[in-house]
């Protein structure tokens, strides 16, 4: 299986769950501080969100996943996935594997290790809307925070992109 399918797959697993089995821990969850059913994480919420698992049809890939979406069409996820495989795919390859989509302009990458974690940020923008990432990667699990909105939405966006992306915590090592 090529790295850039892999990649693409778990994309395309975070940002459409229902091509994925689901299985819906909580609903309709208020905003605030939040970590996943089974997962290794926290972040505060800025939105009423869902916390999920998702598993894929066809990749022995399990994906927990908390997601909400305000008013204004501003959808946030942070999500975690065990890496597979002896050895984790390149970050950069996500970034590969996400500016294939039509009209896909990739802007502000950077890529840094912060507290024992390797961090991959960037922006995407295509002709649906916009993407601020967040990747991590801590031992064999990568953590991903996506903020995905309206072109019309960018600044409420960005003005929300610290607080959401500042908030995540392990909480199991």
């Amino acid at each position: 299986m090529s790295l850039r399918f892999l990649a693409a797959a778990v994309f395309a697993l975070v940002l459409a769950a229902p091509a994925a089995a689901q299985l819906v821990y909580h609903k309709d969850m208020p905003a605030g501080d939040a970590t996943p059913t089974n997962g290794t994480f926290s972040i505060r919420f800025p939105v009423t969100f869902a916390d999920t698992e998702m598993k894929a049809s066809t990749l022995p890939v399990i994906v927990r996943m908390l997601t909400g979406t305000n008013s204004d069409n501003i959808r946030f996820s942070a999500s975690e996935t065990e890496m597979l495989g002896p050895e984790p795919l390149p970050m950069e390859d996500f970034i590969k594997a996400t500016a294939q989509r039509p009209g896909a302009v990739v802007s502000d990458e950077h890529h840094e290790t912060k507290d024992g974690m390797d961090v991959l940020s960037f922006e995407l923008e295509d002709n649906i809307g916009g993407y601020f990432f967040r990747m991590m990667r801590h031992n064999s699990i990568q953590y991903m925070q996506i903020i995905q909105f309206p072109k019309d939405q960018r600044a409420a966006a960005d003005a929300m992109r610290g607080d959401f992306f500042g908030s995540f915590k392990l909480t199991k090592p």
